[in-house]
């Protein structure tokens, strides 16, 4: 039984497959050369033409990393003490792997989402501020928990840092139940994702994530998300259309003024002549 309260039992019984797929071109950034998958067999390293052999990547709107399976499927009960990379940019974790510097280093981590139950507040904080940006968030895990009223901080958290190239570790205390709940609502708004597609693709990564307790909130999330997009999409294109009708408006203004120019030009010149005679 682990601190969360997850048998081994249950951890051992998962039978996802484990794969390492990258997300549509606007994720695929960032990344110079061969790119260490923490927790795979050996330690091999592999660079991104050995993933893409593996996976295909899916494209369009929404479309997100490519469909699961076909991977590595060995997990050992100790990797449950590492973090797994979950997307380019994104990793997900227990406490332990927000204690180690060298390897967050190593990561390439430059954000941390810590997120805690309020009484855990005196083990788990942010343990080296001036190394890493920190967002610290108290929740409970427990279906009373809102989350769908804390996903919008997250989202603006982990975009900002994906924005600036950065790189996220998102971790609560056994990285199974709270943590995992905040990088499914964020994939589900990035990818236009369903909440059992979502859920099913974090646990592809890291079998021991459980967040049954949210699992209704992460359905209620569903038509919130979609509604979102769609108003950012409106927003988006009303944005355009103004900036394309100033645009079109000041050539205008910009035509009518040379034709006033060119009509006074003559004008000017008759003057002139009558001046001099």
């Amino acid at each position: 039984m682990d601190i969360n309260g997850t048998s081994s039992a249950a951890t051992s019984s998962r039978n996802t497959l484990d794969s390492t797929v990258y997300p549509s071109k606007e994720y695929a950034r960032g990344f110079d050369g061969p790119t260490k998958h923490l927790g795979e067999s050996g330690g091999r390293v592999m660079t991104m033409e050995d993933d893409y052999a593996k996976s295909g990547m899916s494209n369009g709107l929404g479309s997100g990393p490519g469909p699961m399976g076909g991977g590595n499927n060995e997990w050992r009960y100790e990797m449950r003490r590492e973090a797994q990379q979950i997307i380019p940019g994104l990793y997900l974790g227990p406490f332990q792997s927000s204690t180690n510097l060298t390897k967050m280093k190593m990561m390439g981590i430059t954000h941390v989402l810590c997120i805690r139950d309020k009484k855990e507040s005196s083990l788990i904080y942010p343990r080296f501020p001036t190394e890493f940006r920190y967002m610290t968030l108290d929740i409970s895990d427990n279906s009373d928990q809102n989350l769908i009223s804390i996903f919008p901080r997250c989202v603006d958290f982990i975009e900002e840092a994906m924005t600036m190239n950065g790189v996220v570790l998102a971790h609560c205390n056994g990285g199974i139940a709270l943590s995992p709940a905040i990088v499914v609502g964020y994939l589900m708004w990035k990818f236009s994702w369903t909440a059992d597609h979502a859920l099913a693709y974090v646990q592809s990564k890291r079998y021991c994530v459980s967040t049954m307790s949210f699992l209704n909130q992460f359905k209620e999330y569903e038509p919130i998300q979609m509604a979102q997009k769609m108003v950012q999409q409106v927003g988006f294109g009303a944005r355009q259309g103004n900036g394309r009708k100033r645009q079109v408006e000041e050539e205008e203004d910009d035509e009518q003024e040379e034709d006033d120019r060119r009509r006074k030009q003559p004008m000017r010149e008759s003057i002139s002549d009558v001046m001099m005679d």
